[in-house]
């Protein structure tokens, strides 16, 4: 029997976001510090609540969406709930992903300003709520990263769209990799838009209200004002674009086995080996999965990518992958993964019957 233990009439614990208006400005602020500000289906149904709220509200000019605490904006979805779901069964997985993936594509159609303050950890469901911004802030302490494949899932929130508007082969090294970016990193891949220190954000947001009291229609000029507050947009050190070369070569090719064949035969660059040594610890099953999803994703639009993973997500709580992944890296921390497909077992055979949707006929030609 499915069973579901979250209820639409059920009442929301309005201590895991803070929502408050400040002289014009609403401020949603994710309150699980000690979680690192991971979403849940409530956090998900009361930030997407306050948007349509204050969408009707003109006391509210713009939004911020900050995480609470020094560490994280937010390290993404509470991914030990969601592996309690796929083990207890409840249809609960569907809502979360369903509401989860309803709130990103929302976010991009947003009409008021909407900025997302992306202080210390960004990684998975944090990307979610904050690449459909109009303003992508990060400073000295972000670290950004999609990392599914190590919990033996794949880059989901919309990444098949956000990760893929640059360059594919880029797209798929992140995807694949699960690399950890620094704020130049993330400028450099077009994941942020502008860097201003830590130090200097009260003063970003002080100015913000000032604007939005004062204002009428509310439509600030980023590029004026940000400077003014010591904000650059120049890339300054960055590790992605110093490999970027070995990246486009290697990552564009069509398979991962291609992928890796590649890799191998790079003995003599630490870059090579680093990287083979990354892709060794994360699932084969994710990783042919997230290959094929970011080539598709980068022929598609929006709506299109979130379809296509939402789909995706529906099936993968039956390959036993991401329950594995949890358990090894949040649960036990044992690191020793016993995944269930090796890369040897992944013919496109094999993939086409367990993903028909990435690797059926019809798709293996759309991508190739």
């Amino acid at each position: 029997m499915i069973e579901s233990t979250t209820s639409q009439n059920q009442a929301p614990d309005l201590s895991e976001i803070v929502v408050q208006v400040r002289n014009a400005v609403g401020y949603i602020t994710l309150n699980r510090p000690k979680a690192l500000n991971t979403l849940n289906l409530n956090m998900v149904r009361i930030i997407q609540s306050t948007l349509k709220d204050w969408l009707s509200n003109d006391k509210v000019k713009a939004v911020v969406v900050q995480g609470s605490g020094d560490k994280a904006f937010c390290a993404g979805g509470d991914v030990r709930i969601v592996r309690d779901y796929i083990i207890q069964n409840r249809t609960d997985y569907d809502l979360f992903f369903e509401e989860e993936y309803a709130l990103n594509e929302y976010i991009y159609h947003y009409p008021k300003p909407y900025i997302a303050a992306m202080h210390g950890i960004v990684m998975g469901g944090g990307m979610g709520i904050a690449q459909g911004a109009g303003l992508r802030l990060v400073n000295e302490h972000t670290r950004m990263a999609m990392p599914e494949t190590a919990i033996g899932f794949f880059p989901d929130v919309g990444a098949s769209y956000f990760l893929t508007r640059h360059d594919k082969a880029l797209a798929i090294y992140l995807g694949m990799v699960g690399k950890v970016l620094s704020a130049d990193d993330a400028l450099f891949c077009r994941l942020a838009d502008w860097y201003l220190p830590s130090q200097h954000w009260p003063s970003l947001f002080s100015r913000l209200e000032e604007l939005a009291m004062r204002d009428i229609p509310f439509k600030p000029d980023w590029n004026s004002l940000l400077p003014e507050l010591g904000g650059r947009q120049e890339i300054e050190r960055c590790y992605i674009s110093q490999h970027l070369k070995h990246i486009s070569d290697i990552f564009s090719k069509p398979s991962v086995p291609e992928i890796l064949q590649e890799l191998e035969q790079c003995n003599d660059s630490d870059w090579a080996q680093e990287t083979l040594k990354s892709l060794s610890k994360n699932s084969p099953f994710a990783m042919h999965a997230t290959q094929r999803l970011l080539s598709m994703g980068a022929q598609l639009n929006l709506s299109e990518c979130f379809k296509l993973e939402l789909a995706l997500v529906k099936l993968w709580r039956n390959f036993g992958e991401f329950s594995e992944g949890v358990r090894s890296v949040l649960i036990d921390k044992d690191k020793q993964a016993r995944w269930n497909y090796s890369t040897q077992e992944l013919t496109p055979e094999r993939l086409a019957r367990e993903l028909p949707i990435l690797f059926g006929p019809a798709n293996r030609t759309a991508v190739s």
